[in-house]
């Protein structure tokens, strides 16, 4: 654990700025305040009912169930109770980069300093995966790899399927990960926190 947290750390301080991506004009710059946990990637903001899905970032579904050592565990429902966890009371500071093809906000998502994404990832919570069409967050891949390798969260359960396909998947493949994605670039970084008194109607939302 200790060692994929320093390599979220290394990644961080290496960024100088949020990955680049052409934002909407659509969306907000930034959204913050305390939310709801839909689910182990949706957020809905308290103030303003905003909804937000994590750029980069899938978790198994919250009917799923794990077997770790012959251990039988509800891996769904810990996913989502984890991000519960996190964000209880907490701040939540996103910034929008896309809609989905539902017409869903997609953002990097932060508790203070830490990516609610790359940390789940990081733990084993879920996984870096993104639908097709939507922006990539490579950092993502390389984190995954390192929580895979040492054998935490949902990587302990060698036959828990991915949410992609224990959805089942349709038949022209749009939940279907590019397989050919390498990981590179760095983590998205927060934005500093705008004052609400200056704030614009299509700028900054939350409570």
């Amino acid at each position: 654990m200790k060692l994929v947290l320093l390599s979220i750390m290394f990644l961080t301080m290496t960024v100088a700025a949020t990955t680049a991506q052409v934002r909407p004009a659509d969306i907000p710059r930034q959204i913050y305040g305390k939310v709801q946990v839909v689910d182990a990637t949706t957020l809905e903001f308290r103030k303003g009912a905003q909804t937000v899905r994590l750029a980069g970032y899938e978790a198994p579904r919250l009917e799923q169930t794990a077997t770790s050592d012959g251990v039988d565990w509800p891996v769904g429902q810990v996913s989502r109770a984890w991000m519960i966890l996190r964000t209880l009371g907490q701040d939540v500071n996103c910034a929008p980069i896309a809609r989905d093809a539902n017409g869903v906000i997609l953002a990097h998502c932060f508790v203070g300093e830490t990516n609610l994404a790359a940390t789940a990832i990081a733990e084993g919570i879920g996984y870096a995966f993104n639908y097709r069409g939507e922006p990539q967050v490579l950092a993502y891949f390389d984190i995954e790899r390192k929580a895979r390798g040492l054998g935490y969260g949902v990587w302990s359960s060698p036959d828990l399927l991915p949410p992609w396909l224990y959805a089942a998947p349709t038949a022209n493949g749009d939940k279907a990960r590019d397989s050919s994605l390498e990981p590179g670039g760095g983590l998205p970084l927060p934005l500093p926190v705008v004052p609400a008194k200056s704030s614009t109607p299509n700028d900054v939302h939350g409570g």
